[in-house]
């Protein structure tokens, strides 16, 4: 149950304006995950935060924030806020691109949300994905470092049967972060590599119609600048087009895109769920091929959930890939919504 905080400190300062709100909330999840070789355990529980106003004109403001995120929420680089009125949404933080604000991700697999050696039930987006970290790579003591484009800005509408999104990072890094845990890393810092002050400028753009039970829509993103920590220079853009059918209790999502100017790799994924009372099937199958290098690859996932009510449900799944030496990993557990 999401409990609410009342900013009685505004009223006190601030008499005749309404209110602002934070609500609080969180989620947790504990079970058991195979790694493709052994079983583990695995549990987390993160606490949020939720605010929102309200302009003396009727404009509605506001943010989230997980307690975890708190240090790169400073910075722009986790959490998010927004403004919104009769015009759309204008957010800024960490946002998705354009065409995932609209389209969004595959079912998803696994309490974990599993990942195989191709990849996870993410749709392969160019620009913002997960919040705008890019030019991820593992530097040479082994650890795993990006340079995060963010905050990010993102606009999102609806008007009638049509959607519409735009998205842009500012062309600067505002910290590198080592191992994904948002840890920063000073510009400059030779072990990650970064010496430069720009990192990869990105835009997207992305619309969708909708006609009944059924969603059509189109996306372009672009990419051009310095990889971080490579050193080179990269001119990518992907155009995806994407479709999205409810059929009675069923839900069906497929994606075809493509990746050119320095990249020339062609995707294709689909993804379904269905409901049965208080249980949800669901699953996706991934193919990339890069044309440059020569390889493809295909990963597949399939899962299931059961509503327990309040907030809790069992959920597990496995994902695999076509990967050589890969295995399948696999989770099981239980996760909950406060």
């Amino acid at each position: 149950m999401k409990k609410v905080l009342f900013a009685t400190t505004a009223l006190v300062f601030s008499a005749g304006i309404a209110a602002a709100e934070v609500s609080v909330g969180g989620d947790g999840r504990m079970g058991v995950v195979y790694n493709g070789d052994d079983w583990n355990f695995s549990s987390r529980i993160r606490v949020s935060f939720t605010a929102s106003g309200t302009t003396d004109g009727g404009l509605e403001f506001g943010g989230s924030v997980r307690a975890d995120q708190a240090i790169a929420a400073t910075r722009g680089t986790s959490a998010s806020v927004y403004i919104s009125g009769a015009f759309g949404k204008l957010s800024m933080g960490d946002v998705v691109g354009a065409p995932e604000a609209l389209f969004g991700d595959f079912y998803e697999v696994g309490y974990t949300d599993l990942s195989s050696a191709g990849g996870s039930n993410d749709i392969g987006y160019l620009t913002a994905d997960n919040g705008g970290n890019v030019d991820c790579t593992s530097v040479t003591t082994g650890v795993s470092a990006c340079a995060n484009s963010g905050p990010n800005l993102l606009y999102t509408g609806t008007f009638g049967a049509f959607s519409v999104a735009a998205s842009m990072s500012d062309g600067k890094v505002n910290g590198a972060t080592i191992g994904g845990l948002g840890v920063p890393v000073a510009v400059g810092n030779g072990t990650v590599g970064v010496t430069d002050t720009s990192v990869t400028q990105e835009y997207a753009i992305a619309g969708a119609y909708t006609f009944g039970n059924y969603t059509v829509g189109m996306g372009y993103e672009y990419s051009n600048g310095r990889n971080q920590l490579s050193g080179t220079d990269m001119d990518v853009d992907m155009i995806s087009l994407a479709g999205v059918g409810q059929f009675g209790n069923t839900s069906v999502k497929a994606v075809i895109a493509h990746r050119g100017q320095d990249a020339d790799v062609d995707w294709y994924g689909i993804g379904a769920s269905s409901v049965f009372g208080a249980t949800t099937v669901g699953g996706y199958i991934q193919y990339a091929e890069d044309n440059n290098a020569n390889t493809d690859v295909t990963w597949y996932g399939l899962g299931a959930e059961y509503d327990l009510g309040g907030g809790a449900s069992i959920k597990g799944g496995i994902a695999d890939s076509d990967v050589s030496g890969s295995d399948a990993v696999a989770d099981l557990g239980v996760k909950f919504s406060f």
